[in-house]
């Protein structure tokens, strides 16, 4: 098994570290504003060669921009302590164990961690686990 991922970019911290307006960008990379928006929003995957002038005008490597994060990390991220003892209780699996979810890399991830487990807690979460784990 293995997290799902997603894509995650840094534009907006380093277009905001410029004083860039997403407007300028956009001019500079001959795309919409929209576009840039919806890039630092995440819920749009560019091209290779948008990715590589993104890069060359940030003068950064391609991969200190764009990674992939798995989709727990978000959602364990943004619940409550409560919710975490809430789902600890429900699932019988400790506090820290369910939130070191957030920090484990997927090869460790069959290592450390049962289907069963991972079951209990994306339930738990309110998410089936095909949302959450390949």
């Amino acid at each position: 098994m293995r997290f799902k991922e997603k894509l995650v970019s840094l534009i907006k911290e380093l277009r905001e570290e410029r004083a860039m307006q997403q407007q300028d960008l956009a001019h500079l990379l001959g795309v919409s504003r929209q576009t840039i928006y919806y890039l630092e929003k995440g819920t749009y995957t560019p091209k290779l060669t948008l990715s590589l002038n993104i890069a060359r005008i940030f003068n950064k490597p391609i991969e200190e921009i764009f990674f992939l994060e798995p989709i727990i990390k978000d959602v364990i991220g943004s619940i409550t302590i409560d919710d975490l003892d809430r789902i600890s209780k429900e699932t019988g699996i400790k506090r820290e164990r369910i939130d070191n979810l957030r920090k484990i890399m997927n090869v460790k991830l069959q290592e450390e961690y049962t289907q069963k487990e991972l079951e209990s807690i994306s339930k738990a979460l309110g998410f089936d686990y095909r949302d959450l784990f390949e």
